[in-house]
């Protein structure tokens, strides 16, 4: 029992020092959209990968940039939707999407990334859609642990700027949502 202990004590300590070295600048370097790839450049001493990236999820995760479902419990949030891909003209789904996000603001706008889905069961549709982003969007999207099938990513700048480009430039029905508080 006394091993055990002193082992979630270290692995406690490990995490606290971990986060006092480098977790400030992850979280900040992923507010400002930069991918895993990015960061670990960033960094001023060597982290592996799998530590950044365990870092990066949780923050998305805490700070609600990345959400495993919408809040359509909570009775006083309305959800909207735009919708891209097939049917929709390119141009007016850009206007669109610039329109709902300043009517809703960014940390009410959101897009649903089937990412993990795909990387599990579908790796062709996940290659078909990485061809249209740049290697700069595709170190983005491929840095994030898709733990859920289904997430769903705020849309801040780099987000608005991926999803603009596969709502447009993708055959693909790609689904945008955006909360509004009702007043009651």
């Amino acid at each position: 029992m006394e091993g055990r202990k002193g082992g979630y004590f270290e692995a406690a300590l490990s995490d606290f020092m971990f986060d006092v070295a480098a977790g400030g600048a992850i979280r900040h370097l992923t507010d400002r959209g930069h991918s895993v790839e990015q960061i670990m450049k960033e960094l001023d001493y060597p982290v592996a990968r799998s530590k950044v990236e365990k870092a990066v999820y949780r923050y998305l995760v805490e700070s609600g940039i990345l959400m495993s479902g919408l809040p359509v419990e909570d009775e006083k949030i309305r959800i909207h939707h735009l919708q891209a891909g097939k049917e929709n003209d390119r141009n007016s789904f850009k206007t669109a999407l610039v329109k709902h996000i300043e009517t809703y603001g960014e940390k009410n706008s959101y897009m649903e990334c089937p990412f993990g889905l795909w990387m599990k069961d579908d790796e062709k549709k996940l290659n078909q859609v990485m061809e249209v982003l740049t290697s700069r969007e595709k170190e983005y999207i491929l840095g994030i642990n898709w733990e859920h099938n289904m997430m769903y990513h705020r849309l801040n700048g780099r987000m608005r700027e991926i999803g603009m480009k596969l709502g447009s430039d993708t055959d693909i029905e790609w689904k945008f949502f955006f909360l509004s508080h009702e007043l009651l």
